[in-house]
């Protein structure tokens, strides 16, 4: 078992990409489907920090989706970009996952579809059993990868 962790564990490391100095030049209209799903972190050139994730970009000004609601940015105030490097949060979107699943699986075992139910629940069950260990790997790579700072050309 700790010779599988140890392999597991530097499978993990190889498995990081060996980063470049300096920022990533991406370019304008592609920001957004690069950044997909990775959290941004934006500083505008009047030193306001925004954290949110790339939702839609047009010719002058690009809109971050925030616990707050969309933000837009123009283009000529952007002063600096971080991106994480990997998706994160792996393991807590399994857990709403599992809650889907259970929810589901108790709606439908308490009515005409209970067949569905009694298999519904102890797959979700074991689907997140299995999953769990891999999220936890995921959760872990993304936070030793980081993030990265992005430049629009």
């Amino acid at each position: 078992m700790r010779t599988t962790l140890t392999h597991i564990f530097f499978l993990l490391i190889a498995s990081l990409p060996a980063f470049a100095d300096g920022p990533t030049e991406v370019p304008w209209k592609d920001f957004c489907r690069i950044a997909g799903d990775r959290q941004l972190e934006i500083v505008t050139s009047s030193g306001e920090n925004i954290s949110g994730y790339c939702e839609v970009i047009t010719v002058d000004e690009v809109s971050v989706r925030t616990p707050n609601g969309i933000v837009k940015i123009g283009r000529a105030a952007l002063a600096h970009i971080q991106m994480e490097r990997s998706q994160g949060r792996q393991l807590s979107t399994l857990g709403h996952g599992i809650r889907g699943g259970l929810k589901q699986g108790t709606d439908w075992l308490l009515s005409p579809s209970a067949p569905l139910g009694i298999v519904t629940i102890p797959g979700t069950l074991v689907w997140g059993a299995i999953s769990a260990p891999f999220c936890l790997l995921g959760d872990l790579k993304h936070h030793l990868m980081g993030s990265e700072e992005i430049a629009l050309k």
